[in-house]
């Protein structure tokens, strides 16, 4: 299956034995409570929204995970995973934006998750500005669709 994690996209295959593949390579994962161990590293589970995608919280950074196929288009929209406090506004209305790039770092449960951009493109218009309290599904940002 195809899984998206903060827009990389991983091909998995999971079998018995506490094992997974992982774009080919063999992965040993064990979980247990809010704690998962991959190849002997322990990794703690601080929240999860369930969905698709699903927001995690692991040691401290946010990740949307989903499982998406290959022909996924991206929104023209980024919504706010989680409710929170916008502490900053790292991008401007007309500028560009590349795969990855952080727009917004938002504080959520005493921690700043950072919102990058799913794609390249060009920032419509932004939603929010710095001190803003924002709800879970909040437009944050908008990207023009006929600009590339």
């Amino acid at each position: 299956m195809k899984i998206k994690v903060n827009n990389n996209l991983y091909d998995v295959e999971i079998g018995g034995n506490e094992n997974i593949r992982v774009n080919g390579r063999e992965i040993a994962v064990k979980s247990r409570d809010d704690c998962i161990t991959i190849d002997g590293t322990e990794f703690h589970l601080d929240f999860e929204e369930e969905g698709d995608p699903s927001l995690m919280i692991i040691n401290g950074m946010a990740y949307l995970v989903s499982k998406n196929s290959l022909t996924e288009k991206i929104s023209a929209e980024v919504r706010a995973p989680i409710s929170g406090r916008v502490i900053d506004v790292l991008v401007n209305k007309g500028s560009k934006v590349k795969v990855g790039q952080v727009m917004i770092v938002l504080e959520a449960m005493k921690m700043e998750n950072e919102i990058k951009s799913p794609a390249s493109k060009w920032i419509k218009d932004i939603n929010v500005s710095k001190g803003q309290s924002v709800k879970t599904g909040d437009v944050l940002v908008t990207f023009d669709t006929v600009k590339n």
